[in-house]
């Protein structure tokens, strides 16, 4: 890019997956926004990820590893934000492989004031034990994808929050501080799961910022083939689903409703209906199943969490580092 971009923050959470972690870092060593500096916060239960980032970090400065012994990816993104002080702050998971232009194209929609987070193209990639679907429709339910070639910009309307994933996600430092962050309580290891990205998205719009859909940066996100993990991963959409609605009606915003009833409608019956009248699919049926009741119980869980309405964040038992 000829344009002249500002030093990046790139953060990514991890748990036991060194054997992921490996070619993520090496794929975002080869930005070519060379101007970044790169966090993992590492909540694994051993030192195997500790190992390859200390490989990286021999030979590449740009590399950092943190040590965060409590759970939950969403602290731990906002314990890599609080290392860091670049005015731009990158996130992704350590499944995912970016191309050289993610960090360049993500960081050219952040230079724009109005726009204080970004959301990037995710295709699916899949593993190379390609016989585990065999029989099945798994390929019917890729999650945590965005592959529209369209831009679009989302302003004010907290009701569509269709503007990616936090595979594929990054934010003003300014903006992120000024919304209060990622919801420790929410996402993967959060006692509610999932919705952090949708949810901080949520705050973005309600604060009155400008989210974009950038389809330029590009990344790539495993999938994972055995039913009962797509089967979790869609328990866990839907109990956060619940919990973030819980938490938009306890701070006052009655629009919660109406995206849990959209959600019953695309995620539950739509879903359900399709399974059987066009796809066939009894998986796919179960889904749709899951996202219609999934939500109730994440909505009577999030009752256990008081609730900060200055950020509408939940309150964890313990301490968490602000970001």
């Amino acid at each position: 890019m000829l344009m002249s971009l500002p030093s990046v923050d790139v953060v990514i959470a991890t748990r036991n997956r060194a054997e992921l972690i490996e070619p993520l870092i090496a794929s975002i060593r080869q930005s070519s926004h060379t101007d970044l500096t790169l966090w993992i916060v590492d909540q694994s239960d051993d030192a195997a990820t500790e190992r390859v980032v200390t490989r990286h970090s021999q030979t590449d400065q740009r590399v950092r590893y943190v040590r965060q012994s409590l759970p939950g990816a969403s602290l731990a993104r906002n314990v890599g934000a609080s290392a860091g002080s670049a005015p731009l702050i990158l996130f992704t998971d350590d499944d995912c492989r970016v191309h050289p232009e993610w960090v360049a194209e993500m960081a050219h929609e952040l230079i724009n004031p109005c726009v204080w987070a970004v959301f990037g193209r995710v295709l699916p990639i899949y593993p190379a034990s390609e016989h585990l679907l065999a029989g099945t429709n798994l390929r019917l339910l890729d999650t945590a994808v965005k592959t529209s070639l369209q831009r679009r910009v989302y302003v004010r309307n907290r009701l569509d929050l269709s503007f990616g994933h936090g595979a594929s996600m990054g934010v003003r430092r300014d903006a992120f501080q000024q919304v209060g962050g990622f919801d420790p309580v929410l996402g993967a290891g959060g006692a509610l799961r999932a919705w952090e990205d949708r949810d901080l998205g949520y705050r973005i719009l309600r604060a009155g910022g400008r989210i974009v859909y950038t389809p330029k940066a590009l990344l790539h996100h495993l999938q994972w083939r055995h039913w009962s993990a797509v089967r979790r991963n869609h328990w866990n959409y839907a109990l956060g689903t619940g919990a973030a609605v819980g938490k938009y009606l306890r701070c006052g915003d009655l629009i919660g409703w109406a995206i849990l009833f959209e959600w019953f409608w695309s995620q539950g019956i739509r879903q359900s209906l399709s399974a059987l009248l066009k796809w066939r699919s009894l998986q796919r049926f179960w889904v749709g199943l899951i996202h219609l009741w999934g939500p109730w119980l994440g909505l009577i869980q999030s009752l256990r969490f008081r609730v900060q309405r200055q950020y509408c964040l939940y309150q964890p038992p313990g301490h968490v580092q602000s970001p």
